[in-house]
């Protein structure tokens, strides 16, 4: 899942946030800032930037053929979980939405109150919303959890919005890159951060809680870990390959 770092930088250096590519064990910056000293410079409302300029109230679908707005009816004071997917897909697609099931029936009655999924189809002309609704309905998705279909290049301007794209051009334009990544967020918080869909659902609860609770009630330490064994594979003892700093876009200050 080498491209799965390269979405969470990206989401990373959009939003501000600085955050290392491992988000279960980043500290997610927050709005809860301490007040700042008489006539020093405020900080930045960072919600409303995020706001502003990575949430686009864009048109949607859903698969039960409702219409609603990105921002205003299903990320406007909201904690989400955003992936983008197509139901064509042979690769990815598949084990993280089964991937995502589990996660769902972990979260029990949190799911829909407290956070809730979305969905975005990545091939618009296909995913109608009565296909979308048939595969929610083939894997087992419960209330709390949309698939969304929409005109391609609104799509398209949220998944840059979002961070969830290629720095290379060439493996950009395949969309089976921009299926392995979910992105998590608090819109009221402006906390926000990623994992990969396809890491332990234990793991991915785990993300999602940091995101929704303030870090005084986050599982830390063995009792976070103690929860999933670390599991040796042969992806796990390759060597992680060096990146290339020089070759990354600036970034504007």
């Amino acid at each position: 899942m080498k491209s799965s770092l390269t979405w969470a930088n990206s989401l990373a250096n959009l939003l501000g946030l600085g955050m290392p590519a491992c988000p279960t064990a980043a500290t997610p910056v927050t709005t809860d800032t301490p007040a700042t000293i008489a006539g020093a410079p405020r900080h930045p409302d960072r919600a409303a930037t995020i706001r502003e300029q990575h949430l686009p109230n864009i048109s949607l679908t859903t698969h039960l053929g409702h219409q609603v707005r990105f921002y205003d009816d299903l990320v406007k004071g909201r904690v989400v979980a955003v992936n983008f997917m197509y139901t064509r897909c042979r690769g990815i697609c598949l084990p993280s939405t089964d991937n995502l099931v589990k996660v769902q029936k972990s979260l029990g009655d949190r799911m829909g109150r407290d956070v809730t999924f979305l969905s975005f189809s990545l091939d618009a002309e296909e995913d109608t919303p009565e296909t979308l609704r048939e595969f929610a309905q083939d894997h087992d998705v419960g209330p709390g959890w949309f698939f969304l279909t929409g005109r391609k290049a609104d799509i398209e301007q949220l998944r840059r919005k979002l961070g969830a794209y290629e720095l290379d051009p060439a493996i950009d334009t395949d969309r089976s890159q921009h299926t392995g990544v979910v992105i998590l967020g608090n819109e009221p918080k402006g906390r926000w951060q990623a994992i990969s869909a396809l890491s332990h659902p234990v793991r991915i609860r785990q993300a999602i809680e940091r995101t929704l609770l303030p870090p005084s009630q986050w599982r830390v330490g063995r009792a976070a870990i103690a929860e999933v064994p670390f599991e040796k594979s042969p992806a796990s003892q390759k060597l992680v390959e060096p990146v290339d700093l020089s070759r990354l876009p600036p970034q504007d200050p």
